[in-house]
């Protein structure tokens, strides 16, 4: 673990006082850190503190950025739309990480995306896309466009549009209505069942199969709600888990097949970097699909 070394020009009071004083962090905050004996021990004068940098820098975002490359769609004065590759985080959950999208923008000084809800790691994202999912991401500029967005998500976003493969000849078209529940450690996993249960969540979808080829079947899919997991364990629980999706039983492949695509309010962001067909599909193939989505799309 990083550290950063403090010296304390004059005797201080306890260790919790010096350091709230010094940073400003809450107790709770002290408390991951350091036991109440080391808090209530008092500071000498001249006294060299060590201190881990992730302490130090807590809610920071690292300026390093490890990871593939994430492309930025489109820049307005409210929102920054970008592509998420898969195989990245939406966002930080420490000062150590560096493989997530908000440490793209911070190493590549798009400091504007990072000023909203400070007091927190998801900064101004609208929406949070899982760690394999790849596709298009909204992050709030202003804390106008975020309260508008994050406060009224359901009732502004008017349709949230996700690109996925399945394998076999997927017979579930329609909209679905189903129940969860997040199960295993810290709900990592979601229990689907069709009927309401204590404490579970209502989760709706509509799906339409887009083509069939080679044996697999891309799904255009609207996710009505947005609950965790919920498109990869919603189809799974129709029968056809997403490909590359082994946590619901989808087959091993290079990734996991899902894109969010396109999300709608008063205006349009798509996502064109969507590398869906790329395993499956030839170039006039590829055409095809994109012809097939907008008559769905229209339809």
């Amino acid at each position: 673990m990083k550290r950063i070394e403090f010296q304390f020009l004059n005797a201080e009071g306890s260790l919790k006082e010096a350091l709230q004083h010094l940073l400003g962090c809450s107790g709770q905050l002290l408390k991951k850190f350091f036991s109440s004996k080391e808090l209530s021990r008092g500071i000498k004068e001249r006294e060299v503190l060590s201190l881990p940098l992730e302490f130090v820098n807590h809610l920071q975002i690292n300026p390093e950025y490890n990871g593939p490359e994430v492309r930025i769609l489109k820049e307005t004065d409210d929102f920054i739309a970008l592509h998420k590759p898969g195989g990245i985080h939406s966002h930080p959950l420490n000062y150590n990480d560096t493989n997530t999208v908000l440490n793209f923008l911070q190493a590549s000084n798009k400091i504007a995306g990072l000023k909203v809800n400070e007091h927190q790691y998801d900064r101004g994202l609208i929406f949070r896309l899982d760690f394999e999912t790849s596709g298009l991401m909204i992050i709030a500029k202003t804390d106008d466009f975020f309260e508008k967005m994050r406060g009224h998500f359901e009732t502004v976003m008017k349709r949230k549009l996700y690109l996925a493969i399945v394998e076999g000849e997927f017979n579930q078209e329609g909209e679905w209505v189903h129940f969860f529940q997040g199960s295993g450690l810290k709900g990592a996993k979601q229990k689907v069942s069709s009927q309401k249960e204590k404490d579970s969540h209502e989760g709706v979808l509509k799906v339409k199969k887009i083509l069939e080829l080679s044996g697999k079947s891309l799904l255009l899919v609207e996710l009505k709600t947005g609950l965790r997991h919920q498109i990869r364990s919603q189809l799974a629980f129709l029968g056809f888990p997403i490909l590359g999706d082994e946590l619901y039983g989808g087959n091993k492949a290079s990734r996991l097949f899902l894109h969010a695509w396109r999300y709608e309010w008063d205006q349009v962001v798509e996502d064109e970097n969507a590398d869906l067909f790329d395993c499956f599909f030839d170039l006039h193939r590829a055409f095809q699909v994109s012809h097939d989505v907008l008559r769905a799309l229209k339809g």
